[in-house]
């Protein structure tokens, strides 16, 4: 496995996304139990087939993105695969620590 980042670069997040047709979503219903639903990442046949997913545009992907202090792994040999990673801990003293990002915004 060949993994690239994590990243929070716009450009070079959708550039990997569009080469591998990988568009960014929203799982719905928008909110559950007053908690925001997931962001992920996902093959554009199967986003717009599913009643459950909302592909978002990517202004609107990278504004929840952001705010939410989030960053992106992906593999460029295995296509498709990717992980929205929640940073846990930004310090200029030490590296940031990541988490799997079952994504609240």
């Amino acid at each position: 496995m060949s993994l690239s980042g994590p990243t929070t670069n716009h450009n070079e997040i959708r550039i990997w996304a569009e080469s591998h047709q990988i568009v960014p979503t929203e799982l719905l219903p928008h909110v559950l139990d007053h908690e925001p639903a997931e962001l992920r990442m996902m093959l554009a046949g199967q986003a717009n087939g599913h009643p459950d997913i909302k592909v978002l545009t990517w202004e609107e992907f990278f504004l929840k993105f952001d705010s939410l202090g989030l960053t992106f792994v992906y593999d460029d040999e295995r296509a498709g695969y990717n992980e929205i990673l929640q940073i846990e801990e930004k310090s200029p003293y030490r590296p940031p620590k990541y988490r799997p990002a079952h994504v609240k915004h």
